[in-house]
């Protein structure tokens, strides 16, 4: 064992020692993370806003709770005052309460709504504004409904008694409430970081770790280094796991950086499950240390080993979802992607970081990546020869 350690140790060496280290294998992946992540990112997540602008005529205590009921999530209002001539900042859509709103509706009067839509304005959230007043008109005629009568309507008109009745009615549960879920096979698209930095992890690692595994491995083959390590007392299993073990520490380093990187620069939530993340980053730490071995058991030259390298990494970036949700990609493509370890990598990561699965979502994708790490390791083995 102590054999193993050694020239995995001296793989490690020499890796660290190349000068473009640095910057190849930690600076470049986490520019590529900001890049990508600007590039995906939503800039508006969740539904658009819908600009409403209220003019309060009134200022009666139910107009005033008719605004406030206004307020939603999906709803951007501002109170304005009366409009102010030409020279006026255009207004997208204005609702206008009337004066007397308030004692008219408590006095049983009709009272008329006015929402001025400017030429303009956007006619999709004009239609939307229009959907969410009704809906702020019928839950208000519903709380007034309930109010308790009283003999002297102007009392009640006034009266802070049927103003907090009415604001009690507005804060209790829903009577009726409404669930709604996904339905079909529909999925969310990661973006931003949740998107960027498990796929630059992802590609990134694979690429330094198959390029400069490769490179070492053909070059100690061309310069007979691997032939007088095999005239030493090591037997060729050791030196075959210890080729191996020093990709996986050097895929290792760069993941521990990558990861660490993610959560600090980019403020990333790798999700609830730690064991289940360990899991899913030592089994492709494994896929692609054993990738990188048996590419340079079956390459000649480190000029072979660094263009194959680089065009297999970018092929399983692609097509293994790295550089764009694989959600995106028609279903029949990312079902043959998964004959690629960076497939079942971003599917692990996306099940951890997006969508909030723990453990067993993980399963899985590691047991896929430990499955290709066994046969890359079977393959190498097989085909590493001194020269």
């Amino acid at each position: 064992m102590r054999r193993i350690i050694l020239l995995a140790l001296n793989d490690l060496r020499l890796t660290v020692s190349e000068r473009s280290t640095l910057i190849w294998m930690l600076l470049m992946p986490i520019a590529f993370m900001w890049f990508f992540g600007q590039m995906n990112a939503d800039d508006q997540p969740g539904p658009p806003r819908v600009a409403l602008d209220v003019e309060d005529r009134d200022g009666g205590w139910l107009a005033r709770a008719f605004v406030d009921d206004l307020a939603a999530d999906h709803v951007s209002l501002t109170e304005v005052g009366p409009s102010g001539g030409d020279d006026a900042t255009p207004r997208a859509r204005t609702l206008v309460i009337p004066d007397r709103f308030s004692d008219g509706a408590l006095a049983g009067e009709q009272q008329i709504l006015r929402l001025e839509k400017h030429p303009g304005a956007d006619q999709d959230f004009s239609l939307t504004a229009e959907v969410h007043i009704i809906r702020t008109i019928v839950r208000a005629l519903a709380r007034l409904v309930e109010l308790r009568p009283t003999t002297d309507r102007e009392a009640r008109a006034g009266g802070a008694v049927a103003e907090e009745e009415f604001r009690r009615l507005g804060e209790r549960s829903p009577l009726v409430s409404l669930e709604v879920s996904t339905a079909g096979a529909g999925r969310p698209v990661p973006r931003g970081m949740a998107q960027s930095v498990p796929g630059m992890l992802t590609m990134m690692v694979l690429m330094m770790t198959v390029i400069y595994g490769g490179v070492f491995l053909t070059a100690e083959k061309r310069d007979r280094m691997l032939l007088r390590q095999v005239a030493l007392p090591v037997s060729r299993s050791q030196i075959f796991l210890g080729k191996l073990l020093g990709r996986l520490l050097v895929a290792g380093m760069q993941i521990v950086v990558l990861v660490l990187a993610g959560r600090t620069l980019f403020g990333l939530d790798y999700g609830r499950s730690t064991a289940g993340l360990l899991l899913l980053l030592v089994s492709y730490a494994v896929a692609v240390a054993a990738l990188s071995t048996m590419l340079g058991a079956l390459l000649s030259t480190p000029e072979q080993a660094s263009s194959i390298g680089w065009m297999l990494s970018m092929v399983l970036a692609a097509m293994g979802g790295c550089w764009w949700p694989s959600e995106v990609m028609p279903d029949w493509l990312w079902s043959a992607a998964h004959v690629l370890p960076t497939a079942w990598a971003m599917e692990g990561f996306h099940a951890l970081i997006s969508f909030g699965h723990g453990l067993e979502a993980v399963l899985l994708p590691s047991a896929a990546l430990l499955g290709f790490g066994l046969i890359f390791s079977a393959v190498g083995a097989r085909f590493l020869k001194p020269v």
